[in-house]
């Protein structure tokens, strides 16, 4: 009995040991991996980001890391957030002591409020708290930069630029979606219709299938008439076109996209410090 107590006690001593309480915990939304937060500093973080998925709805998520596993810290908050969240609305902002770069990454609806301009702007905030080494103050600046982002951009004026493609897609375009479950409602609607219609069809006039052909090609007759036509006026148009705009000729705000490894489309970038 003693050594049964003693076996599971030091599996469960392994347990730990392997596994750190908070290390990676899905759906975290505050890691201090790089152990670079008081205790104060990570409540008061906490607290910003609960208050900005409160009123966003999106998953905002804070990291800080001293090993970004040889990617740079782009590449290391998208894969983060790809592997810590089935959401598909929301931003990370990472602190990555292994590349020497502070990262914002917007995924999802966020991506029209995370502009190249609001990107930079928090960018700047972070940079000037990152370069007096206060950590804490550095993502309580970029999270309330972000959070103001949300509240005076206007998603509906702004468009994506896919960096990758050149494609350009408003926020209109981007939000024609349509569900699994509507496809298959339609597709039933469909042959619904289309069954009621092909039986009014039949029982109105009595077609029977099998029944008499009429044989176009011995009794139909085809007669061909010569036609020439003949120019009489030519008139020709100008029209001025008006050269696009270097920001690629949409109104509102530009945020330039790109597809990561994990497949999500993100906006965003990163600052070296």
């Amino acid at each position: 009995m003693r050594l049964t107590f003693r076996l599971a006690a030091v599996l469960l001593a392994l347990c730990f040991f392997l596994c750190p309480v908070g290390a990676k915990a899905q759906n975290a939304q505050l890691t201090d991996q790089a152990g670079l937060l008081a205790e104060e500093e990570g409540k008061g973080i906490a607290q910003q980001i609960k208050e900005l998925e409160k009123s966003s709805g999106w998953e905002v998520m804070a990291v800080t890391t001293e090993d970004a596993e040889g990617m740079g810290a782009q590449e290391y908050a998208e894969t983060w957030f790809d592997e810590y969240t089935e959401k598909e609305d929301g931003i990370i902002c990472l602190i990555d002591m292994d590349n020497r770069e502070i990262a914002i990454r917007a995924f999802g609806e966020s991506r029209y409020y995370i502009t190249d301009d609001r990107a930079d702007a928090i960018l700047d905030a972070g940079y000037k708290k990152i370069t007096k080494e206060d950590y804490g103050g550095t993502l309580e600046a970029m999270l309330s930069e972000a959070y103001k982002a949300y509240q005076e951009e206007n998603p509906k004026d702004n468009y994506l630029y896919n960096q990758d493609t050149g494609e350009v897609t408003d926020y209109k375009k981007g939000h024609r979606r349509i569900t699994r479950i509507e496809a298959l409602i339609a597709a039933i609607a469909a042959i619904v219709a289309g069954g009621v219609t092909a039986g009014s069809v039949i029982g109105t006039y009595r077609l029977k299938f099998g029944g008499p052909q009429y044989p176009i090609e011995k009794n139909g007759r085809i007669r061909l008439k010569s036609q020439k036509d003949r120019l009489v006026n030519q008139f020709i148009t100008h029209r001025h076109i008006p050269r696009e705009s270097s920001d690629g000729g949409s109104q509102g705000g530009r945020s330039t996209i790109h597809t990561g490894a994990g497949g999500r489309s993100s906006s965003g970038g990163s600052r070296k410090f």
